[in-house]
């Protein structure tokens, strides 16, 4: 792949990063060099889009948009790390589009200890919304709580191996769905559940998951009747657990070796979530 790696802000003056326990503008610098080298040494073409000084924050990040859009790449990566006392890692993209290695940097950097604060939108950042190719803006961390205790005791290393993992899984079998997007939204806004909405099924989903019968009603039995459609139903999807969509649940249980209990519990949900026909 052909890639664009920007070590966000200036070192110093106008441009220049966050400062708390770490300092953003050291520590991105940190990071992106042994990210570019991991990336050549794995055979991909990488252009650095760093910018170390500039007369103004506007002045930087044009002329990071200019380097970047001077290459055909496929992808442009920014690095910066957050400020605030917050907790986590965090990427934006445009329109908070779901990108895989996006999906994959979250995940990746999860594993190391680090809150998932999921995918969000950045089209209101200038170097989002001004670069051509696919662009994702990384948030590592926060320089000014934990986090930046537990950056430390990991290093750099650990973190740009994390990322170029993230982009180099591009083709990862976590693919989004549409549907785990929208039953994670339905979760959180009834039971607080706490899910990152990324469409990727996880066991943390089906923790979350209630039990469904009939007679229930509401967006979340709309769900199921919208599932059991796509693996070759035809219900009503009127968001109403009546006798048709019990009957359709008990032949989606024997088509799967299930109970045949019409009810929606643990074990139908796993097969729910897979989305496979059988």
């Amino acid at each position: 792949m052909k890639i664009a790696i920007n070590c966000g802000h200036t070192l110093e003056g106008p441009g220049s990063g966050a400062i708390g326990i770490i300092n953003e503008s050291i520590e991105t610098r940190n990071v992106g060099e042994r990210l570019i080298r991991l990336l050549k040494n794995n055979g991909h073409k990488v252009t650095n889009c760093t910018v170390d000084k500039a007369n103004s924050q506007a002045e930087y990040l044009k002329e990071t948009v200019e380097l970047v859009n001077k290459e055909d790449v496929d992808y442009f990566i920014s690095i910066h790390f957050n400020a605030g006392g917050g907790k986590g890692i965090e990427v934006y993209t445009y329109n908070g589009k779901i990108l895989q290695p996006a999906l994959n940097i979250c995940k990746d950097i999860e594993l190391l200890g680090f809150n998932n604060r999921g995918i969000k939108d950045g089209s209101n950042l200038y170097v989002i919304n001004r670069t051509r190719a696919k662009s994702i803006l990384v948030e590592v961390c926060f320089v000014d709580s934990d986090d930046a205790n537990r950056y430390l005791e990991l290093g750099p290393g650990r973190i740009a191996e994390a990322i170029y993992q993230g982009i180099s899984n591009e083709n990862s079998n976590d693919k989004y769905d549409n549907w785990i997007a929208g039953l994670q939204e339905e979760l959180n806004k009834q039971y607080s559940s706490n899910l990152i909405v990324n469409g990727i099924n996880s066991d943390n989903i089906l923790i979350a998951c209630p039990i469904v019968r009939i007679n229930a009603c509401g967006n979340i039995t709309k769900l199921i009747q919208e599932r059991l459609n796509s693996v070759g139903f035809n219900i009503v999807e009127d968001g109403i657990f009546g006798i048709k969509t019990k009957n359709a649940i008990k032949v989606f249980q024997k088509n799967r070796g299930l109970k045949q209990d019409g009810i929606v519990g643990k074990n139908t949900w796993k097969y729910l979530l897979s989305g496979e026909k059988y």
